[in-house]
């Protein structure tokens, strides 16, 4: 072979390895830019989630506002602004540039991308939403989409050199409540429960709900709560008041006791009790009890204390407008502080009205049913154990 032969084979050689690594930049850069769509594809599914996420959640919450108190008839509004408060906080939450919209659902069909219902075990993710009793609904599950219906699909920009123009995201969520809180369990990241040392007969509490429910006219309604400035003014609002000191009746409370019980320690301080109106009853407090106090073994019985004094009323006046959850009872025995109450119920309730001089008029408590939603409330009763209490709303799936 002569020597010019053999450059040219070498420069040919020399040729094939430039085309050979010119063709893996081609592909090397193929791969960078369809890692770029992907990439972008995960982070629109992401926000997908977070707008998903989001919005359950927030229907959830609305699900839990004070409308449900008034019967099945507000409830129906109700669910009108769990679908518009959803769609809000979804589109408040941008999916690669764009705020998404959802389709309300308002026939509420179980396919649909805005759900309402209701799930008795927020755990068991192969457990069908049901829809039978409206009552009970405590889930929202919300769909977001970006796709041709809804948002439009997601552009991609080179893996349109296969072919693909566009991609279809999706994202799933489902917030929900629980029911059948049996008690109360503080943990570190709870802090207090807010359970308030008075004690109300069960009998006088489910008269107070037949009021409202129209079967009788027992209680008056004289107070308002306004639940978009958190007031509470003269005047009806739907909702009727009892009175929880010194009681609502002849029969409420044993002698020499006017409604008060020891969370805690026998025979607590005034200032316990105003600590306990303030800012809930302690981990410290339930010690004494054994860490909680549960009805999912059964009735069980707290202490009497003696009443309310009035240097409690600056307490009492700093919570109204707010709600707490109370202890109702079947049976007490004794008198003043030996008094023993049989606790058989929690029901949530509003602060009204307080005056412990009695200048006014007499010395009164005044509240009404109130939604109180706790992170320390303890779930796993059959709805006997608690009304009007609720563990905060949580994504479930």
């Amino acid at each position: 072979m002569s020597a010019s032969s053999d450059h040219r084979n070498k420069y040919k050689r020399r040729g094939a390895i430039l085309v050979y690594v010119a063709a893996s930049g081609v592909v090397l850069l193929g791969f960078a830019a369809l890692a770029v769509d992907a990439g972008r594809l995960y982070l629109g599914k992401t926000e997908l989630q977070v707008a998903a996420d989001a919005a359950a959640l927030a229907g959830a919450m609305e699900l839990l506002h004070e409308r449900r108190l008034h019967g099945e008839g507000e409830l129906l509004t109700s669910f009108q602004l769990v679908r518009q408060r959803a769609a809000a906080v979804a589109g408040s939450n941008p999916v690669l540039g764009i705020g998404p919209q959802i389709d309300y659902n308002p026939g509420n069909a179980p396919d649909g991308d805005l759900v309402i219902g209701y799930l008795p075990h927020l755990y068991n993710t192969g457990e069908p939403m049901t829809f039978s009793d409206v009552t009970e609904f405590n889930a929202v599950k919300v769909r977001v989409r970006r796709d041709a219906t809804y948002n439009g699909p997601v552009a991609l920009m080179f893996a349109r050199i296969l072919g693909i123009d566009t991609a279809d995201l999706v994202a799933e969520a489902t917030a929900a409540f629980q029911y059948g809180i049996v008690g109360f369990r503080v943990r570190s990241e709870t802090a207090t429960a807010g359970l308030i040392p008075f004690a109300l007969r069960e009998t006088f509490w489910d008269t107070l709900t037949g009021t409202l429910a129209g079967q009788n006219s027992v209680f008056e309604d004289n107070w308002a709560y306004d639940p978009q400035t958190g007031e509470v003014t003269p005047g009806p609002d739907g909702l009727p008041e009892i009175n929880l000191y010194p009681g609502s009746g002849d029969d409420q409370l044993p002698p020499g006791n006017f409604g008060t019980v020891d969370i805690g320690g026998a025979n607590n301080a005034t200032a316990d009790i105003e600590r306990q109106l303030l800012y809930g009853v302690s981990a410290e407090d339930l010690e004494y009890h054994g860490g909680e106090l549960s009805l999912a073994d059964g009735p069980f019985t707290l202490t009497g204390d003696t009443g309310l004094s009035a240097g409690m009323a600056d307490a009492l006046e700093a919570i109204v407008g707010q709600s707490r959850t109370i202890p109702l009872f079947s049976a007490a025995s004794d008198t003043g502080n030996n008094a023993l109450f049989t606790i058989v119920k929690f029901t949530g309730v509003r602060i009204m009205h307080v005056d412990l001089t009695g200048a006014m008029t007499r010395k009164c408590v005044v509240v009404q049913p109130g939604i109180a939603m706790d992170d320390a409330a303890i779930s796993g009763g059959d709805g006997t154990t608690s009304e009007n209490v609720y563990h905060s709303p949580i994504l479930v799936r």
